[in-house]
C-alpha cells in the first residue's frame, strides 16, 4: 500500500508501483502503510481510529478479502475505540 497522505485517502487502498497487486494471493504478507506525510502527533489518536479502521475495510476488499496482517501508523496509542474494534475482532479475554 502507498505511504504517507496517499495512504490515508478514504476509499482508497493504494498500491505502491514496485509492490505485487494486493489480492495476489501469493503473497502472505498484507501490509498497510496509515501514515501522514508529516507526522502530526496530535491528530494522531483520530487518525488512529475510525478512519484507519475504514481503510482496513477498504483495504481487505481490495486483497481479496485478505485482513491485513501487518499495520504501519505514527505515534502509536491504542486509542479506545480501535481497542474495542480489535478486541471485538480477535475475541481478546
Amino acid at each position: 500500500m502507498a505511504d504517507g497522505d496517499d495512504g490515508m485517502k478514504a476509499g482508497s487502498c493504494a498500491n505502491r508501483g514496485e509492490s505485487p497487486p494486493l489480492d495476489d494471493k501469493s503473497r502472505s504478507l498484507v501490509l498497510v502503510n496509515y501514515f501522514r506525510s508529516i507526522p502530526m502527533k496530535e491528530l494522531s489518536c483520530e487518525d488512529n481510529s475510525g478512519n484507519l479502521i475504514n481503510i482496513l475495510h477498504t483495504c481487505d476488499g481490495a486483497a481479496a478479502s485478505r485482513w491485513a496482517n501487518f499495520v504501519a501508523v505514527d505515534y502509536y496509542k491504542v486509542c479506545l475505540s480501535l481497542a474495542n474494534y480489535i478486541s471485538n475482532i480477535f475475541k481478546f479475554s
